[in-house]
Order: C-alpha cells, then structure tokens, then sequence
C-alpha cells in the first residue's frame, strides 16, 4: 500500500511545473478563499431565501383556503353549484393560482376548476411537488363542518426568485475571484519582487560576486531581511579580501586554514611527511655589488615569481622567502601522496628555466644568474612557529635542516638531494642522477651521502619543456 502511494506521489509530481512563482500561488489561495467563502455564504443565503418564500407561500395560500372556504359556506349550504363554479372560476384564473375546488364532508367534488391533485381530495391539509402546492382547509358553518376548499398555487414564483438568487451569486462569485485573483497576483508580484531580488543576490554570491548590493530603503521585515544581507555580503567581501592579501603573504593552503580557523589560531602543530626544496642565488652578494636596488629588487621578484608559478605547477607552497633564497614545501597544507616527486621535479624545471633565461641574458651582454637548490624529504613538524603575538606557519625537523644543508653544500646550477631519496623505487626511475659526495652535518656521526638529480626521465621532459615554454610566454605577454 505504501509503494504504491508513493507511485501514485511520484507519478502526480512528475507533472507538476518545477518552479511556481509565488504570485501565482498567492493568486490561486485568495481565489479559493474567496470561491469557498462565497459558496458558504451563497448556501446560507439560498436557504433563508427558500425558506421565507415557502413561508410566503404557505401564509398566502391559508389565507386563499379560508376566503374560500368563507366564501363557499352559503353557496354549500344553499348547494347553489352554478354560484360555486363561478366563484371558483374567477379565483383559479388569476396567474398564481392554478387550480380551485370545494368538496362536501364525504369528499364530493361539488365544483372545481383547474388542477386539482386527485390523490389528496380525501386527505386534509396541504400538497406539494416540484411545480405547484395545494392547500386545504375545512368549510364550517356554526360548529358544523360541511365541506373542505382546496386551492392549488404555483411555485413558479419561488422557483424563479430562488434562480435568480442563484445567479446573483454566482456572478458575484466570478467577479469576486476574478477581482480578488488580479488583486492577489499583482499584490504577490509586488510581495515577491524582493524575494527575486534576494533569490539573484545569493546566486550572485554563490558565483563569487560579494560586491552584490539590495536597495535599501524598504520599512518592512524584507527590508530589515535585506539589510542583512548586505551586511552579510560586505562581510563576506572583507574576508574574501583579507584571505587575498593574506595569500599574498603565504601560501593559500595555509591563508585557507587561518581563515577557517580563525578562533583557533595558536602555537602549535603536527607532525606530517612531507618534502621541502630549498634554493637561493650563488654568488648574489657579488651579483648585487654591480646593480642599483631598483635592479636587485625586480631580479629577485622576476625569479622568485617563476618559482612560486612552478610550486603551485607541482602542488608546492611558498613557506618564506629569505633573502636571496626561498623555501618550498610539498605535501603539507594539501595531501599530495607524489610530494617527493614534485619537489624534485620542481627543482629541475627550476634549473632549466634559469638556463633558458640566462641564454637572454647573456644575448642582452648581463651576467647569468645561477640557483643552488637542495631536496629533502621525511617526517616534519608543521604549524604555527613564534610567539603568541607573532607566528608563522612553517615546517621544522632534522629533514628541513638536511634539505637546508644540502643547498648550502650543492654548486651552481645543481639539485642536491639525499641518497635516501633518490634510492626510493617510486622516485629512482622517474629522474636522471648520480651519486655526488657525502657532506658532513654537523649533529651526526657520519655523513650524509648525496646525489645530484641531471633531468628527469623521458616520459616528463616533455611534459616539464611545454610547462616552461607556457611561464615564458605569459611573462613575455606581461
């Protein structure tokens, strides 16, 4: 049974329109109101209508009967039935009475005329059917009874007035729906132009549009539900443009985290596995000796914007720039399983790249620049590192260090990792090297071997040469 309602429900609301306006609905509820109104008020009206006429009539026809009867007495005591015929001739042809008899106490039709219901000539009282009543009542004279009058009337009368009650309310009816209807659409239309206005509002901010604004003015509950609104928007714009600054100034994986947690934000952290790249400028203290600090300053952005385009290319985060360097991390505000990958990747495009711009340099007569870039990868801590009035989000651990030391330790236009690293199965096939040197750290026994990462594998190189072709032409178009 419950199936198949639901049948019967899924099937019904398969043809109803998906959207409805309000207008419309408000429109059709007031209509019904009224049509419901209207038909109760209508049958009531029918009723009292119908019942004061029966009561007009009946009065009307009791009184027909006695001035019959009245009349008839001396002409039953005389039995003169050619003066009864007469009298009950002139009274059966006037246009409501339709038909007129006297009868003697056996029942005896002494004179008559018109229709007279033959069932009820032995019955006292009065008849009735759809299209007349006949009433009756006794002829007595002193006590005596000696004889009955009958006196048919019509009820066309009461048919037609009750008609004509029905069709004024009917009509009125019409006109209330049709005019209550007009009236309920335009006023839904008016009630709902606001609900519109704030339907579009939320698409807008859904679509990113927190610059969306509804009129004020209104000095109702909408205008105080618009109102907040905007404040809503404007609220929602200030933190839109405050994780835009603030994504300015770290990574948008941590700007995200902030924002989100804004109540929460403590010192602290997790520990995560994760890869960082480190990379700075070799020889820049040399290199900026001979430039003004107008030039140092667009070096340092133009390179350091490459870089960020290619962390963000492999799933990497800006940790901080210091100086001349910068410190990339994979694999800590996002889950990337392949961050060991994308770390190495990203220092070899970086590599390239700088050999592909030092090739313009070197055409324009200006020196080339050269990055030292070391790789490390293992388990880390990341949060928020300072003081309570002043924190930054990083990463710290013996692997940051490493991969801090491996920098240091690599020459001019290399990428340095660790052999750990290297001799991964997941990583070994998918990069070109060879073992380098083992450097000493200091805080351990023995040293660390490295190796030098040439290129990646043929099956990225091509890959990694359209992602560089695609940086070069968007700055050359900027």
């Amino acid at each position: 049974m419950a199936s198949l309602l639901d049948r019967l429900r899924s099937g019904w609301a398969a043809f109803l329109p998906d959207h409805v306006p309000v207008a419309f609905k408000l429109g059709l509820t007031i209509c019904a109101l009224i049509v419901t109104c209207m038909a109760l008020v209508g049958v009531v009206i029918l009723n009292q209508q119908s019942a004061l006429l029966r009561s007009q009539m009946d009065d009307f026809g009791q009184a027909m009967v006695m001035q019959l009867a009245e009349s008839s007495k001396e002409l039953v005591l005389a039995d003169d039935s050619l003066a009864l015929n007469a009298l009950i001739t002139n009274l059966a042809g006037s246009e409501a009475v339709l038909g007129a008899a006297v009868f003697d106490r056996d029942g005896e039709r002494l004179a008559h005329s018109g229709m007279i219901p033959e069932a009820e000539k032995d019955q006292k009282g009065s008849f009735s059917d759809t299209e007349a009543t006949a009433y009756r009542g006794e002829i007595r004279f002193q006590d005596i009874t000696l004889g009955s009058a009958m006196v048919t009337l019509s009820r066309s009368a009461q048919q037609i007035g009750t008609r004509t009650t029905t069709q004024a309310i009917i009509l009125t009816t019409v006109f209330m729906s049709v005019l209550g209807g007009a009236a309920a659409f335009i006023m839904g239309q008016r009630l709902s132009r606001p609900v519109h206005r704030l339907v579009e509002a939320t698409r807008a901010i859904g679509d990113g549009d927190y610059r969306y604004r509804l009129p004020d003015g209104r000095r109702d509950e909408i205008g105080h539900l618009m109102s907040a609104f905007n404040r809503m928007a404007q609220g929602l714009l200030e933190k839109s443009q405050v994780e835009g600054a603030l994504s300015r100034y770290v990574s948008a994986g941590v700007a995200r985290e902030i924002m989100s947690n804004l109540d929460r934000v403590s010192l602290g952290g997790r520990q995560v596995e994760a890869s960082v790249m480190f990379a700075d400028i070799a020889g820049f203290t040399r290199l900026s000796e001979t430039m003004d600090p107008d030039q140092v300053a667009r070096l340092l952005n133009e390179y350091f914007t490459h870089i960020s385009h290619i962390a963000r290319q492999h799933q990497g985060s800006i940790d901080k720039f210091m100086g001349d360097g910068v410190m990339v991390v994979f694999g800590v505000t996002d889950e990337d399983p392949d961050h060991r990958f994308h770390a190495i990747a990203s220092g070899v495009m970086l590599q390239h790249l700088v050999s592909r711009l030092n090739r313009v340099r070197e055409e324009g007569g200006q020196e080339a620049v050269r990055f030292r870039v070391g790789i490390n990868s293992g388990p880390m801590m990341a949060g928020n590192m300072g003081a309570e009035d002043r924190m930054q989000y990083t990463v710290v651990g013996d692997a940051v260090n490493l991969a801090s030391r491996l920098m240091t330790a690599a020459e001019p236009g290399q990428v340095l990792i660790h052999q750990a690293l290297f001799d991964d199965p997941d990583i070994r096939w998918r990069v070109r090297g060879q073992p380098y040197r083992s450097i000493a750290i200091r805080g351990k026994s023995q040293p660390v071997a490295t190796c030098q990462v040439h290129d990646l594998s043929d099956l990225y190189q091509e890959a990694m040469e359209r992602q560089i072709e695609r940086l070069l032409c968007r700055e050359r178009i900027t």
